[in-house]
């Protein structure tokens, strides 16, 4: 039923906390959690518990000696009912204290499987709900009320989770995204980066780290790429660091606009701090986003920042930054992306903007999450 591998730093008379996950791909859930988990103070033993298949971050993680579950009761995401009973068993059996779940079929199966098992669930919520129609809202709308605490990436969200289910407020914490400092830092010697990764040290380049998916709006990059191009614009190279659905149809469109060499769907870059280091300007073009990791890991690798105005980059980089653009706006966004790739004083002032923005603490948030799970399993 299980396949784990070697745990790390477990001791006898530990808090075991079960984070959940269907699989655990490239992803910033995955990121914040296994980031997190590192800086745990002693005494908490973190259990990652896949419920379909490990994943790239799950057989990473593995691989670093973190403790990984397969527990493989849900082979769809069906509700199953047989697939819940075997997990709160699985709870059970390996004396997990609290569950932390971040989506919602995870969050579906694991607090039902929770309150079988008698222990004490945590779901973690990225965007508010605006609408809760059919099966999928019934289901949400329970899970939140049973889970025995929410977590919000904001204010705003947490005031809207409790309005929109009826949450006590006392059960509504606020824990935002944040990167691990260890891994994320400036470069000094960005041209001996670039040649470890067999980059051009001359070459002007711009990246994004974002799934090739339509909510990352990259067909928009593609256009302003292209319009620069047709007013003989000289262009950077442009790399996008992911992998996702969409890469058949953005190498048509790159295709399309003779755009080869100078838009690059480089993949998914593991790691990819590197690849960070390496840029001399960071893009995130998205129509919607929690709160990017991408966005604090540019900022933390100190890379001057273009991003879409949307919530989710305007809570990390305020509304005032002067590298915001409209995603529909695909003039403005080439307008910007020219002068921000011409104009080495427009990037230093985007430095500098960004210099003093407060950075959320990994090692806090992570005291925090202790804290939350050491009381609600004293409840037990």
């Amino acid at each position: 039923m299980s396949e784990a591998s070697s745990a790390t730093g477990e001791g006898e008379g530990s808090l075991k906390v079960a984070f959940l996950f269907i699989s655990m791909p490239v992803g910033g859930a995955e990121d914040f959690l296994l980031s997190a988990s590192r800086y745990l103070p002693p005494g908490i033993e973190p259990h990652f518990v896949c419920l379909r298949n490990l994943g790239v971050l799950g057989e990473e993680a593995r691989k670093a000696g973190c403790r990984v579950d397969l527990v493989p009761v849900f082979p769809t995401k069906r509700i199953n009912p047989l697939g819940i009973f075997r997990l709160a068993r699985w709870f059970r059996e390996n004396e997990i204290k609290v569950i932390h779940a971040q989506s919602y079929h995870d969050q579906l199966f694991g607090v039902i499987a929770a309150r079988l098992a008698g222990i004490r669930s945590i779901v973690h919520q990225q965007k508010t709900f605006l609408k809760l129609k059919g099966r999928k809202g019934f289901f949400i709308r329970h899970i939140y009320r049973w889970a025995d605490h929410v977590i919000a990436l904001s204010e705003e969200t947490r005031r809207d989770l409790i309005a929109a289910f009826e949450l006590n407020p006392k059960e509504v914490s606020v824990v935002p995204n944040a990167i691990d400092p260890a891994i994320f830092q400036p470069t000094a010697d960005r041209a001996g980066v670039r040649a470890s990764l067999s980059l051009s040290s001359e070459e002007f380049l711009v990246g994004s780290v974002a799934s090739l998916h339509h909510t990352k709006n990259h067909r928009a990059t593609v256009c302003a790429l292209a319009l620069l191009d047709q007013k003989g614009v000289p262009l950077p190279k442009f790399m996008l660091f992911g992998e996702g659905e969409d890469r058949p149809l953005l190498e048509r469109l790159i295709a399309e606009n003779h755009l080869e060499g100078r838009l690059i769907l480089a993949g998914r870059k593991r790691p990819v701090a590197p690849w960070l280091q390496s840029l001399d300007l960071f893009v995130l073009a998205s129509d919607w986003e929690g709160q990017p990791l991408a966005l604090l890991q540019a900022l933390d690798c100190r890379i001057p920042i273009l991003a879409s105005r949307i919530e989710g980059n305007v809570a990390l980089l305020s509304p005032d930054h002067p590298g915001l653009f409209d995603p529909q706006d695909v003039v403005g966004y080439a307008e910007l992306l020219r002068r921000a790739t011409a104009d080495s004083a427009f990037r230093d002032s985007l430095l500098v903007f960004q210099e003093r923005l407060p950075r959320p603490s990994l090692p806090l948030l992570s005291n925090q999450l202790a804290a939350l799970y050491t009381r609600l399993a004293s409840t037990l």
